[in-house]
Parts: structure tokens; sequence; C-alpha cells
């Protein structure tokens, strides 16, 4: 316990604070008293060099910082990247390396100004659990970044579906992950969204199937037409080889009889696979002479005489009309 003549650290704080203004206003009467350069050199100088010198060190030390915190960062990657870690994690930890310098430094910083930090760390803690208090919503991304680095539902590179937003991760931060659309749009979302929404990951796996419907007409040779399908999925250019393609027959739609052709692909072929799936279909069916129907609709009119009658009727005045 402390002593009984041992101050609080605010009343410390307090005190400190005081003694300063009273310094001050001291060395303001004295040069009040005597307005002239020579003493106020000799009132304020001595004053004046030590906030200049806490300037420059402060300055010094902020520079120091950056350049070290950037190298802590650097040779932490390295450092982990060369025990073979996953990019994804070697990142967040650089990361993290990076703002315990900084941290560090704060502690420094008060020195240089001459604050007590042992009478500052109970002020510094009540402030820290308001401040806690008033951030949930960071705490909690920060909480959400370590989680997405300890259960890695995604990684640096992944096509991914976030929150309607289809794109690459470029970066899982500490507060946010960054997606990169394929229309060059960078988005970038709180860690907490990620973590509690859906997430599609379209390359955590090898292989990816691509579904593509066909429709053929009524009068096709149904058996005809799924040997012409399944001779173009074998065909499709850089499919994998890995799974066999298929085909299936899916049912009978309002004006065509519907299969469905699938190949397989390495994840990130996906799109051109894809492309060059639907140009051998197409191909296959046009050299067999197979149709691809399109929609069509038989309208029935009730009454179709009548509607003739009144037609003719209304033709017929109109002439008459004309010719008188």
């Amino acid at each position: 316990m402390p002593g009984a003549g041992a101050e609080s650290p605010a009343a410390e704080i307090t005190s400190t604070v005081a003694a300063s203004f009273d310094s001050f206003g001291d060395r303001l009467s004295a040069f009040i008293d005597n307005p002239t350069l020579s003493n106020g050199i000799e009132t304020f100088g001595p004053m004046l060099l030590e906030i200049g010198q806490a300037i420059v060190a402060l300055v010094v030390l902020v520079v120091v910082v950056m350049l070290v915190s950037r190298w802590v960062s650097k040779l932490t990657r390295a450092g982990l990247d060369r025990i073979g870690l996953e990019e994804t994690v070697a990142c967040f930890l650089g990361k993290i390396a990076r703002y315990a310098v900084w941290i560090i430094a704060i502690p420094i910083a008060f020195e240089i100004l001459g604050v007590r930090t042992t009478s500052l760390a109970a002020v510094i803690g009540a402030a820290g659990l308001a401040i806690g208090l008033a951030m949930q919503g960071s705490l909690s991304n920060i909480a959400a970044g370590v989680m997405l680095l300890l259960l890695r539902p995604i990684k640096l590179g992944d096509w991914v579906e976030l929150d309607d937003e289809f794109g690459e991760v470029i970066e899982i931060g500490i507060f946010y992950t960054h997606v990169r659309t394929f229309e060059r749009k960078t988005v970038i979302l709180p860690n907490s969204e990620v973590l509690s929404n859906k997430i599609e990951n379209f390359t955590d796996t090898e292989l990816r199937r691509i579904d593509v419907p066909v429709g053929v007409a009524y009068d096709t040779d149904l058996h005809r037409a799924l040997e012409v399908l399944e001779t173009a999925a074998r065909n499709v250019e850089d499919r994998s080889d890995k799974e066999p393609p298929s085909v299936i027959l899916t049912d009978f739609g309002d004006s065509s009889i519907n299969y469905e052709v699938r190949v397989f692909c390495e994840s990130r072929e996906y799109l051109p696979v894809r492309t060059n799936t639907v140009l051998a279909i197409k191909d296959a069916l046009d050299e067999a002479g197979i149709e691809i129907p399109f929609p069509q609709r038989d309208i029935n009119f009730r009454n179709a005489a009548r509607v003739r009658t009144d037609t003719g009727s209304g033709e017929q005045d109109g002439d008459r009309e004309s010719a008188a």
C-alpha cells in the first residue's frame, strides 16, 4: 500500500500542472517589473530552450518510430514468410508489429515532455476504459479480424462475394477487408460485417463446376441430342480432366426440352472456360442441325367471327364516306 503521505495520481498531476503555471506566472511578473530585452532572455530563455529541446526530441522520436515500425513490419513478414506461414497471417501480424512499435513509443514521448508515466497509469487506465466503450465498433472489427485470421474463411487472392460485391481479396487489415472488384473498384468492408454475413469463396477449392442450360425443340431426337451435347462437353477447350463432364435431362419447358451441360475447370479459369463451353455447345448443335427454340405464344380470340364482321363493317362504312 502507498504511504500515508503519498498523493493520488490525479492529485500529483494536478499539483505538477499548477506548479508549472505558478512558475510561468512568477517569470511573467519578473519580466513586467523590468521589461528589458536582457531580462526577457534571462527570464524566458531557459523555458523556451526546454520547450525547443522537447519539440526537437519529439520530431526525432516520430521519425525514428516511423522508420523502425516499417522495418519491424517488413522484418516480421519476411521471417514469417521464410518459415512458410500463409501470406494472410504474415501480413496481419506484420501490421500488429508495426502498431506495437507506436504503442511502445507513447511512454517515451511522455518522458520527453516531462510527464511521469507512473503517475499517468491510473488515469490512462480509466481513459482506456472510456475509449473502449466509445469505440466498441472498432474493437469488434479488431476481434473479427483476429477471427478471420484464425478461421481463415478467406485469404489474400481469393475470389469471393461479400455483401453482394464480387471480386478479389487484396488485403485483410486490422479493421477492414479490402476487395477489388473486376470493374476495378476497391470495396472496403468492416471486418465485423465480413465475419457476420454470408461469405462465398469461389477459389477455396481447386475445381469449379460450370453449369450451362440448353433447350432443344420438342420434335428433336432426345437420344441424338444427348450424344451431341456429351461430345461437345468432352471437346470443351481448357476444361479439367480431373472430373468427367456430364449432361443431364432436366425438365420439359414451355417451348423446349431442357438439358444441362456440366463441365469442370480450374477455379480461376471459370469465366474463359464457361465461354468455351457455350461456344462448343452452339457449334455442335448447329453442325448436327438441332434447333434451339425460342419462346412462342399462340393467341386465340374469342368470338373471332364477330371481330371479323365488326372490322369488315367499319371498313365498308369508311369506304362509303370516302366515296361520298
